[in-house]
């Protein structure tokens, strides 16, 4: 009962700190990004219309992209007529799928199926008007756009002679082999090339994501690296901005058992880490690291399993909070007895 009250009193205590005017839950002042600390090459990715569509902005893959651009590695832009593209595409998907729901609504109300709800209440059915879900979708993209720092790259005149030019010698990504009426399907992707030159020469590495091939051909004779997924692209910005060289795999050594490649240092960590950001008041990245390290656990495999649980979407990286995505999860996991002694050692 006395190591209970103990542990109770100690999450009290840390929880209060959610009342207090910095708390993360009431501030609304727009959250401090770390940036990598040692030098690198910046990446300059500039995402295509293809490439926006296989990636939502809520995805695993695109989360990823904006942790590497949180911690000051890559820079995103998009050209403004690949988003205008996706935005306005995503409105007519939501119009359509409202139109089959009215539909289907008027349905439920007429001949047999009709006759089964005869003399009950009559229904409502309320959805968004389509020009407001428009103006909406036009706020709603430049809110995430300027709270995850990407760059729009706007339209400009250079951008229109340069594209129109392109059309009219028939230069990537235009096709000569195809009929002119044909090639004027390709327009807009001379655009978002011409957007994506704008950015040569800002120092750095400049690089593509682009699912077309033709677009993706223009890319690369225009200098970029271009990656067609991407996990290709953040394995080459981790290899190029690790601190350390990465070394190659040892070879030599005893065989183990491959239900032990992971060494008992990272047993339940994972479990841990979730734990103690509830039980702890949701503490700043460094305040949670710095008690793990006082329960007794090594910060290198405490901030690798913190990691793994951004990818696999259990947290979610601010850059210096790590904010669960399921409270009642990270609830489970502070009440857990690894939880507890892990409590027991920090205080």
């Amino acid at each position: 009962m006395i190591v209970g009250e103990k542990v109770q009193r100690l999450i009290n205590l840390t929880r209060a700190d959610q009342d207090r005017p910095n708390s993360i839950y009431r501030s609304k002042r727009p959250i401090t990004r770390y940036q990598a600390t040692h030098h690198m090459d910046v990446f300059h990715l500039v995402i295509d219309t293809s490439m926006l569509r296989r990636l939502p902005f809520q995805g695993a893959d695109f989360q990823r992209l904006l942790l590497q651009s949180q911690m000051g590695k890559l820079k995103i832009y998009i050209p403004h007529i690949a988003l205008e593209e996706e935005r306005t595409a995503q409105v007519e998907k939501h119009v359509q799928a409202a139109e089959d729901i009215r539909a289907k609504f008027a349905k439920l109300q007429r001949g047999m199926q009709g006759l089964l709800v005869e003399g009950l209440a009559e229904p409502h059915l309320e959805l968004w008007d389509a020009e407001e879900v428009e103006r909406n979708s036009k706020a709603t993209f430049r809110q995430f756009m300027e709270f995850n720092k990407i760059e729009v790259i706007e339209i400009s005149t250079e951008h229109a002679a340069n594209a129109w030019a392109r059309y009219f010698k028939v230069d990537p990504p235009f096709n000569p082999k195809e009929k002119r009426e044909d090639r004027r399907k390709d327009i807009p992707d001379s655009w978002i090339l011409e957007a994506g030159i704008e950015l040569k020469p800002r120092k750095g590495q400049h690089c593509a994501l682009v699912g077309d091939n033709k677009l993706a051909d223009a890319f690369e004779k225009e200098g970029f690296k271009v990656y067609r997924d991407a996990q290709t692209l953040l394995n080459d910005i981790e290899q190029a901005t690790a601190v350390a060289p990465i070394r190659p795999p040892v070879v030599e050594g005893p065989s183990i058992p491959l239900d032990q490649l992971r060494s008992l240092a990272f047993k339940d960590v994972d479990v841990i880490v979730l734990g103690l950001i509830d039980a702890l008041g949701t503490p700043s990245k460094e305040e949670l690291f710095s008690a793990l390290v006082k329960a007794g656990f090594d910060h290198d495999i405490a901030e690798h399993e913190a990691r793994t649980l951004v990818l696999s979407g259990r947290l979610t990286d601010t850059g210096t909070h790590l904010i669960p995505t399921s409270r009642t999860l990270a609830q489970q996991a502070a009440a857990t007895e690894a939880v507890i002694n892990a409590l027991l050692r920090i205080a």
